[in-house]
């Protein structure tokens, strides 16, 4: 298959294709480039993380300001905010990479871990009869209890994923035995409307994707950027892709850049694994399947697509170390092993760890006695470990006004429940 041919349905990409990049000759050698490279986890996600809209109104001055020569995104679901911030911020990044997918984009690496590929789904999540009924009852207990508007009215939306699991978890017990149904409620539940919800579960075959089957990346850059490529792997409850472009550097040299997220490892009973590529788990060790088989697709993708070319590998990886002098918990590790396999970790030598998702930030919502945990991340690929020069956690501070619960005077919360993380890395 030709990878710069993308077969979606409909693609939105704003990228600038330069012809003939300035050479050196061979007496002259080039000289090395240093492109500041940054990730970001931006958090619009519907209900699902709290203070979303005063969030958004904030970030595209914020990410207008970063210093990075290059920034992928993730969480930017919907196209709506995607080409909001492209435009908030198109003088200070002139080139970006953004593609429109749907619930009817196919998969461009749809094999599972014993390379068979699983069979379409041909009935719809909810059927008529008992799956229906019991997605009614649940989607009557979010109407009453966690309804943006008043409660009982049919077209608004959940408040938060907390209010629901927390008020109409035993509403939806009863779907546990019927994961598409599950998964379908849980996907839409915080991103569309009850009405909108009641209609769609048992009529639409395949929806079981949030926001639409819509990827949540975009990649800005302050250079010029070349063949962009989505690639579409499997994921569950939301759609997962590697998206790539080539920066041309101001020294001649092609930089390859990937911006990915991979699915996280969900250990809470609320949250079981729906899929198909979870090898027959429905709980943590589901997901983690699939977070492994992407990060294999995603090395794959690379080796093929880069093969010598120096190339920068970012994002929501879910997976990261345990460093207990800095109370930094392990997630997903054997994830990480298979990545830095082949990947170089594009950290400098003096950098002290620090959580990206950590539990004291009011945007993660969760539960304070979480453990902070390192998951987002840069790697390198056919460059030096040495040629990271530096490395700072970005997007860490309070900015953004919100109006506490139950009132009171507004406090400032992050842009986001990630920070970013930023390195300067010398090309060639």
């Amino acid at each position: 298959m030709n990878l710069n041919a993308l077969s979606v349905p409909r693609v939105a990409v704003v990228v600038a294709i330069v012809f003939g990049a300035a050479c050196s000759s061979d007496s002259e050698p080039v000289e090395p480039e240093e492109v500041t490279v940054e990730t970001f986890n931006v958090a619009l996600a519907g209900s699902f993380i709290p203070f979303e809209q005063q969030r958004r109104e904030a970030l595209p001055a914020a990410i207008a300001e970063s210093g990075a020569d290059i920034l992928c995104l993730q969480e930017v679901w919907t196209q709506q905010d995607k080409e909001r911030i492209r435009s908030a911020v198109e003088v200070a990044f002139p080139y970006s990479v953004l593609f429109e997918n749907d619930l009817d984009t196919p998969l461009d690496d749809p094999t599972d871990q014993n390379g068979n590929v699983p069979e379409a789904p041909t009935t719809v999540p909810c059927p008529e009869g008992n799956a229906e009924d019991i997605m009614d009852q649940a989607v009557d207990c979010a109407a009453e209890s966690c309804n943006t508007l008043s409660p009982g009215d049919e077209s608004g939306q959940t408040t938060s994923t907390e209010c629901v699991v927390n008020n109409c978890f035993q509403s939806v017990v009863g779907l546990l035995g019927i994961p598409r149904c599950y998964a379908c409620l849980a996907t839409q539940l915080p991103t569309r409307t009850f009405a909108e919800i009641r209609q769609s579960c048992p009529t639409v075959v395949n929806q079981v994707l949030a926001f639409e089957g819509q990827n949540g990346i975009l990649i800005l850059s302050r250079y010029p950027l070349r063949d962009a490529t989505n690639w579409v792997i499997p994921g569950t409850w939301n759609r997962r892709v590697i998206t790539r472009a080539t920066a041309e550097l101001p020294n001649g040299v092609g930089l390859d850049v990937y911006c990915n997220h991979l699915t996280p490892i969900f250990d809470n009973l609320a949250f079981p694994y729906t899929g198909q590529y979870g090898e027959g788990a429905t709980d943590a060790a589901g997901w983690e399947a699939e977070q492994q088989l992407q990060a294999q697709k995603l090395i794959d993708f690379v080796r093929r697509t880069s093969g010598d070319t120096p190339a920068i590998v970012l994002g929501d990886f879910n997976t990261g170390r345990a460093f207990p002098e800095q109370d930094i918990a392990a997630e997903g590790e054997p994830t990480l092993d298979l990545l830095e396999s082949v990947f170089t970790p594009a950290y400098a030598a003096d950098y002290v760890p620090q959580c990206t998702f950590c539990p004291d930030n009011p945007v993660v919502g969760g539960d304070p006695e979480d453990e902070p945990v390192w998951i987002d991340h840069i790697f390198s690929f056919n460059l030096a470990s040495e040629s990271t020069l530096t490395t700072s956690r970005t997007f860490d501070e309070d900015v953004v006004p919100v109006e506490p619960d139950g009132g009171g005077d507004p406090v400032l919360v992050p842009l986001s429940d990630h920070f970013g993380i930023r390195s300067v890395v010398r090309v060639p």
